[in-house]
């Protein structure tokens, strides 16, 4: 069993800092290691940070050399042979802009499912539950297509806790989705009648705009007081409605009649796929055995004191097809405990506050990626 293997044989939630730093430091300093000696644009910046193989390992974790998501966008980073990539995982990205993108091995693939699914049996029990999926059913992306959307993937990731999964959208030729109403009505009778309970899924989005709003247009109300609804990314594609996570929760108890502690938001991102972070029943986010968060200052990127705003950066041993083990973010945030939380979960405790500034870009990701360019370049 390797170092990363190690991690997933605790709870999510159960260790200390003080058990857990030194098993998580091992992982991933192993995880560096291997990178190091197969992505050689790592190598070259970890040098130039004053990162190598001889570096003590009992190390600050501030101290770990991270990458600005940027640079997914702006290279090709792989630590494993181009034969053994089987498929590119692309991110979501707004008009105009470029995608990240990143290269999975089969190693990758199955450590991201092994996790995601180790961290759906923490928070929704380890019977797999009925899911009433908010979006359209991705059947008609090939298994062997190279390129897969980050929302193609996850709702597929997600669905290996389903016992069954029902999809109630459609979408129309101009790629507007539509919600399918006695679709949606049947599947939940599905779930009630079996007594089991249903969790509905979906991008945060999707399930406002075409789910609950529409649903609320129409007057229409559900009493699932023993559903729970997941949901995860899209919450940019609310600003422009000024929708917070209040208002969001609001309205699904308001539509679904579910209670406020069964609303799970997830946080994740494509870069560190198969790393999830989900509200707790106290509503609240933390790092797991198998990650980690430092907040920086935009301008200096130094470390931030506890409570205090900065860009957030996640560190985690999982991925080995292409460097993503730390990973500096667009998402501004705060840590808000590293105490044991009232739901007996153990981790750094945070929040998202929203994304940074355009004008605080240049201060970090910009900067990097001109030197990772430069040294690709040289390679």
């Amino acid at each position: 069993m390797d170092s990363f293997e190690s991690l997933l044989t605790f709870e999510p939630y159960s260790l200390n800092h003080i058990d857990k730093d030194r098993l998580f430091k091992k992982a991933l300093f192993d995880n560096f290691s291997h990178h190091y000696k197969n992505c050689a644009p790592y190598q070259k910046l970890c040098n130039k940070r004053g990162w190598s193989l001889s570096t003590d390992e009992n190390f600050k974790l501030e101290d770990f050399p991270f990458l600005p998501v940027e640079l997914f966008k702006d290279m090709h980073l792989s630590s494993v042979s181009s034969d053994n990539i089987v498929r590119t995982l692309q991110s979501s990205a707004t008009s105009g802009q470029t995608p990240s993108s990143v290269p999975l091995d089969n190693e990758t693939r199955k450590r991201q499912m092994k996790t995601l699914i180790w961290f759906l049996s923490n928070r929704l029990g380890k019977k797999r539950r009925p899911f009433v999926v908010m979006d359209v059913d991705p059947k008609d992306i090939k298994k062997e297509q190279p390129t897969i959307s980050a929302r193609a993937a996850a709702v597929r990731g997600f669905m290996t806790a389903a016992s069954s999964q029902k999809y109630c959208m459609s979408e129309d030729t101009s790629g507007e989705m539509h919600l399918d109403l006695q679709r949606l009505e049947s599947a939940l009778e599905a779930a009630q009648t079996s007594g089991e309970q249903a969790v509905i899924f979906g991008y945060t989005y999707v399930l406002y705009i075409y789910a609950a709003k529409k649903l609320e247009e129409k007057g229409v109300k559900f009493d699932l007081s023993n559903t729970t609804i997941l949901h995860l990314g899209g919450w940019k594609k609310l600003q422009s409605q000024a929708t917070d996570k209040a208002t969001f929760n609001q309205t699904m108890t308001n539509v679904f009649g579910v209670k406020e502690e069964n609303i799970i938001d997830c946080y994740g991102f494509t870069e560190q796929l198969g790393v999830v972070y989900l509200d707790g029943e106290d509503g609240i986010k933390r790092t797991s055995t198998v990650s980690e968060i430092i907040v920086r200052d935009p301008l200096t990127l130094l470390p931030c004191k506890d409570g205090d705003e900065g860009i957030l950066e996640f560190l985690t041993p999982l991925p080995l097809s292409y460097p993503g083990n730390a990973i500096l973010t667009d998402d501004v945030g705060r840590i808000i405990s590293r105490n044991k939380g009232n739901d007996g979960r153990q981790g750094t405790a945070f929040e998202i506050l929203g994304r940074r500034k355009k004008a605080e870009i240049r201060g970090c990701g910009d900067i990097l990626s001109e030197n990772m360019n430069t040294i690709e370049r040289k390679i």
